[in-house]
């Protein structure tokens, strides 16, 4: 087979993104992938050590997949919610083997690992449309905490997709994550001002 390890690894990714959609993540085997790519054990084997590790690897992709596409489009933070809970309805299958098999804690792994970018992307969005001069420590801090938030969040919608009312999660996000964002990052002005204030005034 002509196709160099990198090419492999994303096709035995697809297959098991396949496979998913019509059975059991705890009833595929690597002996079903391996057949389904026509690719021998070893194959499997050099790229990963077993299918928990590609499903972590198949569900990490598309986590970036899904961010590279927020990146390249330009779109707004409100699009980007809409495109990833989207995403989660179209490949709740996927999404949900990927929460009981791997766990909550590597699920929000994987997303704060891509989510940061993100989030940072705002704040720099709402630093610079306010004018707001913010140390980058200050933006790697909210960042984080607001990066853990989306995540939970996300995760939450995963774990209840099918018993709760997807457009009203949808209209309590967006204003929730972007007005409290922007609320604290005015917060954090005004209390840099008052301390500068202070500081000269001793001067």
């Amino acid at each position: 087979m002509n196709k160099n390890p990198s090419e492999t690894k994303i096709q035995i990714a697809e297959t098991l993104k396949e496979m998913i959609k019509s059975r059991p993540f705890t009833k595929i085997t690597v002996q079903d992938i391996v057949g389904a790519c026509n690719i021998n054990r070893n194959t499997f084997y050099y790229h990963f050590e077993n299918t928990y590790d590609l499903l972590y690897f198949t569900y990490s992709r598309e986590v970036q997949n899904i961010v590279d596409s927020y990146h390249q489009s330009n779109a707004s933070l409100p699009q980007a919610m809409d495109f990833v809970l989207n995403y989660i309805d179209e490949n709740i299958s996927l999404c949900t083997c990927a929460y009981e098999s791997l766990g909550e804690q590597q699920l929000k792994i994987i997303f704060e690992k891509d989510l940061m970018f993100l989030v940072r992307a705002t704040i720099d969005y709402f630093s610079q449309e306010t004018e707001q001069k913010l140390s980058e420590d200050f933006k790697t801090f909210v960042g984080y905490s607001y990066t853990n938030l989306l995540s939970a969040q996300l995760i939450w919608y995963i774990k209840h997709n099918d018993d709760l009312d997807k457009e009203i999660f949808k209209q309590c996000l967006q204003p929730f994550f972007t007005t409290s964002l922007k609320s604290v990052m005015e917060e954090s002005v005004k209390t840099y001002k008052k301390y500068e204030v202070r500081t000269r005034s001793r001067i």
